[in-house]
């Protein structure tokens, strides 16, 4: 039986196929419907039925199974589509909703309306509101009468002024002849008024876009020309001394023009000429030669120079200008005069900074003080015009004005005058929108820093002046760290080279009395960077001074330590006497024969020490003080928590307010200035300390150069190797034995020079010197001593200290700088000269022990029979000889005991506690293999 083909399927459309399915109530029926046609007919019993042909029904499922898939792809499509339009158009349902509840109110209320008039209207038309004759009411008559006047009031004021614009309208014929026959007969104010009538007639032609846009450019065609030939008599009028009357004349004419800002462009033009040329003046900074002034030189005499325009402004503007807007005339006239600058401000601090490089920052700095000083001044005369125009109103509640003369800002360190108390400006003013653009960008990333914005001052001054004025120095301001720590490096290298041409060949006294001086000129450059830091950024750079004073310190200790020490360890190893190297010798004390010959060049340089580090105390103690001033800055707000006082001078708010928007308004300032750290200098404290600590080793190897000059040749000494001998005794001979051993004589002097110390500290252990700092001598673990700063720290009244830690670890060697920066109970009372020998001996005794248990014995490379017999006497000597100084070394004691094992017992130890240390060593010397 032939099967159809596949174009004669059923159901081969996607359309007929959604129907088939709509139209069948299961999925078998569907099938069976679809596969029906496929299926050879029933054949009548009792033949048997024919098998379907299954390549038909095979691809009949497959077309089944793609329009299955193509049609779920549709039917998601579709219901997304629903969804989205569902969820776009469900909010608008609302709206459409709300808007139809309020139409509803507004139809009730007018309807409500329509039923009253017409109710009322009823009432007067009634049959009882007529006489019985039929004749209307007086009330009616009256009504109407009212009504009908009303009617004819309303239609002869409209018809009035259509009249009277049509009239305006039909003068547009001649306006353009009228307004330059008055320009030309000079009738400005007239020609003003025609203006300013032509331009309320506008209003007739604005259904007609084509005549509108045409009258509106004859109109501002023809105000441009009054603007230009009025500007030019302004200007005239304006350099007359008797023209006031003039120039308020052209100011009315400029209002009835509405053209306000262009007669202010003219007039703060004119008024700031002078000023505009005097800024021209060549500058060093820009190339112009030596002969020229420097921008810190000239900024003062020109600054003076705008105090007195703007003084002479304080009369002259309320004559032209309304009076309550004098005020905010002289602020504009101000801020106009800093923008048309040319070069601008900003490009000659760029010049400044170019020209001086890493040297600039001082330059930066007396530039912003004068500015600063000017901004005072400025606002000073703003509280006066104030106070002239607006019955004695003035900002931040003062009560009297003084305000000095413009001169005086070449001389005086601040512009007296009321507080000014204005926040960082915000104008719509479209000629400055750029510049607050920038500022509002600027973040602060200090903790819960806000600006706080208050109601303006008296007149509505805009205080935009201010952003102008101070601005340019912002992005230098926020530089600082760079600046100052360029500028620093550049002050010490000049300090290096003058002091490099100073003669340095001198006895010890004067070479460090020389460190002395030197650590005064630093210091004094090192308090002019914090007077720059105060004055420039007003204590908002105090965390990148600190790190920039703290590195400059911590370098320069390092530098002397290197230079002084080097240079004394030279000059020691040239004075050696090896004729007196078997004892100390105390002659070499003696000032007579020269401090450099000998270890008092280290009692110099300690007490030298002392001193500079008197002065790192107080510099410390000084930024700490500086630190808690600058909390005002960091709190200050416009109005009751702002005085307009910082630094002997005045300033305005917006010096302020402009850096706590600046990115050095950080959050570590904020906890710098909330709890300042202890020690603040912690470089500069920890280099003075290694200064300190290898001063005092450098002393204790001069104390005992002779004891291990000695102990150099001990490991060379034969005995170590003497070979052990079998005593043959003859016949006839007596025997003798041998009882015990003598200490060798290295031994024997090292111990009486251990000894001799006492004699030596006896003598000059009352040296201040030696008292001081003695916590930082090597091997002093535990004793409770003081640590260089924190000794001197603690005979301040300085409540605030905490226990010290131990300074060093009991394994420190002699050579070690470890330090500890933790200072010590305030009560810690001054050592007495005992403790000072006590303390002293003890170290040298441990300093000589380390150096004979770490490099002494290991050097000994043989030791036989008789050397380890007389090893063992020697390192009990030597104990004994200690003991007596009270001082005890455990490296010693396992030295002894390990020089007393024999084999076997040294192998068993070797076996229980490894072969390290002395073990090992011993074991190397007398050949013993584990």
């Amino acid at each position: 039986m032939s099967t159809p083909e596949a174009g004669d399927q059923p159901n081969s459309s996607l359309s007929a196929l959604t129907s088939s399915i709509d139209n069948t109530s299961s999925p078998v029926d569907f099938l069976n419907s679809l596969l029906a046609p496929l299926l050879p007919p029933s054949l009548p019993p009792p033949n048997k039925p024919q098998p379907p042909s299954l390549q038909p029904i095979d691809t009949a499922l497959n077309d089944l199974l793609t329009q299955l898939s193509l049609l779920s792809q549709d039917t998601a499509s579709a219901i997304e589509q629903g969804m989205s339009d569902v969820s776009r158009t469900v909010p608008r349902l609302g709206y459409d909703l709300q808007f139809m509840r309020e139409s509803a109110n507004g139809l009730s209320v007018s309807l409500g309306m329509v039923q009253g008039r017409v109710a009322r209207q009823a009432d007067y038309e009634m049959p009882n509101n007529k006489f019985p004759g039929g004749e209307e009411s007086e009330a009616v008559k009256a009504f109407r009468a009212l009504e009908k006047i009303t009617h004819l009031d309303k239609l002869k004021t409209r018809l009035e002024s259509a009249r009277d614009t049509l009239r305006e309208a039909e003068s547009w014929s001649t306006l353009e002849s009228e307004i330059t026959t008055l320009i030309s007969e000079k009738e400005y104010a007239k020609a003003g008024q025609r203006l300013a009538e032509a331009s309320r007639s506008m209003v007739v032609f604005k259904n007609e876009p084509a005549e509108w846009e045409e009258r509106k450019r004859l109109l501002v065609s023809l105000g441009d020309e009054l603007e230009r030939v009025a500007g030019e008599a302004l200007r005239e009028s304006l350099k007359k001394d008797d023209g006031v009357d003039e120039v308020r004349a052209f100011w009315e004419v400029f209002m009835d023009m509405e053209r306000e800002e262009e007669f202010k462009g003219w007039y703060f033009k004119e008024r700031g000429r002078g000023l505009l040329e005097a800024w021209k003046e060549p500058l060093v900074e820009e190339g112009q030669g030596e002969n020229s002034s420097k921008l810190s030189d000239f900024l003062p005499k020109f600054y003076s120079l705008v105090l007195q325009t703007l003084s002479a402004e304080l009369s002259y503007i309320p004559l032209v200008f309304l009076p309550e807007s004098s005020p905010s005339i002289l602020a504009s006239f101000f801020q106009s005069t800093l923008d048309s600058l040319d070069p601008t401000f900003s490009n000659r601090l760029a010049a400044v900074a170019d020209y001086h490089g890493p040297g600039a920052l001082p330059e930066l700095v007396k530039a912003w003080e004068a500015t600063v000083d000017l901004g005072a001044g400025v606002q000073g005369l703003i509280d006066k015009i104030i106070f002239n125009t607006q019955g004695g109103l003035l900002s931040g509640g003062a009560g009297e004005i003084d305000v000095e003369s413009p001169a005086t800002i070449l001389t005086s360190p601040g512009i007296s005058s009321s507080s000014p108390n204005h926040p960082i400006p915000r104008t719509n003013s479209h000629s400055h929108s750029k510049r607050h653009q920038s500022i509002s960008r600027r973040f602060s990333r200090a903790p819960n820093a806000t600006t706080t914005s208050l109601s303006p001052s008296p007149g509505n001054v805009d205080d935009a002046w201010e952003t102008t004025l101070y601005e340019p120095f912002l992005d230098w301001q926020s530089s600082y760290s760079s600046l100052e720590k360029r500028c620093l490096e550049k002050e010490v290298a000049d300090l290096k080279t003058s002091w490099e041409k100073a003669n340095m060949k001198q006895g010890g006294k004067d070479v460090m009395s020389g460190m002395i001086s030197r650590t005064a000129e630093l210091k004094g450059r090192l308090e002019e960077a914090v007077a720059r830091c105060r004055i420039f950024t007003f204590g908002f750079g105090a965390v990148h001074l600190i790190r920039a004073v703290d590195t400059c310190i911590s370098r320069f200790f390092d530098d002397e330590r290197t230079s002084i020490l080097n240079n004394a360890k030279s000059k020691r190893d040239n004075n050696k006497q090896k004729d007196k190297a078997d004892e100390l010798d105390l002659d070499e004390l003696d000032d007579d024969g020269g401090d450099w010959s000998g270890w008092q060049v280290g009692l110099h340089i300690l007490d030298s020490l002392q001193k500079v580090a008197e002065k790192l105390v107080a510099m410390e103690d000084g930024l700490k003080a500086e630190l808690s001033e600058y909390a005002k800055m960091l709190k200050a707000q416009k109005g009751e928590k702002w005085d307009g006082q910082w630094d002997g001078r005045k300033a305005t708010f917006g010096t302020v307010s402009l850096l706590q928007q600046s990115t050095l308004n950080t959050a570590d300032l904020h906890a710098l200035i909330a709890s300042a750290p202890s020690p603040i200098l912690p470089q500069s404290k920890s280099s003075l300390l290694t200064f300190i600590r290898e001063s005092q080793i450098h002393l204790q190897q001069t104390i005992l150069s002779p004891l291990l000059t000695q102990l150099d040749t001990y490991p060379s000494l034969a005995v170590w190797i003497k070979a052990d001998k079998q005593t043959k005794i003859r016949k006839g001979e007596l025997y003798v034995p041998q009882f015990s051993l003598s200490p060798t004589d290295v031994i024997t002097r090292t111990s009486e020079g251990l000894l001799d110390l006492l004699r030596v500290f006896e003598v000059y252990g009352g040296e201040k010197a030696l008292g001081w700092s003695l916590g930082s001598l090597p091997f002093v673990e535990g004793m409770g001593h003081a640590v260089a700063l924190d000794c001197l720290s603690s005979s301040r009244k300085d409540t605030n200290k905490e226990p010290s830690t131990s300074i060093s670890d009991p394994t420190t060697t002699a050579t070690s700088t470890s330090v500890s920066l933790a200072p010590i109970p305030s009560s810690t009372p001054a050592p007495t000269p005992e403790t000072i020998q006590t303390t002293w001996i003890s170290s040298l005794t441990l300093s000589l022990l380390s150096h004979f248990t770490s490099y002494t014995l290991p050097s000994i490379q043989h030791l036989s029979q008789e050397g380890q017999a007389q090893l063992k006497e020697d390192l009990g000597y030597l104990e004994n000889a200690v003991r007596a100084l009270d001082v005890e070394w455990s490296e010693l004691g396992e030295w002894a005991r390990a020089v007393e094992m024999e084999e076997e017992e040294w192998r068993e130890n070797v076996k229980r506690e490894g072969r390290e240390g002395a073990l090992a060593a011993v074991g190397r010397m007398r050949g013993w293999k584990f």
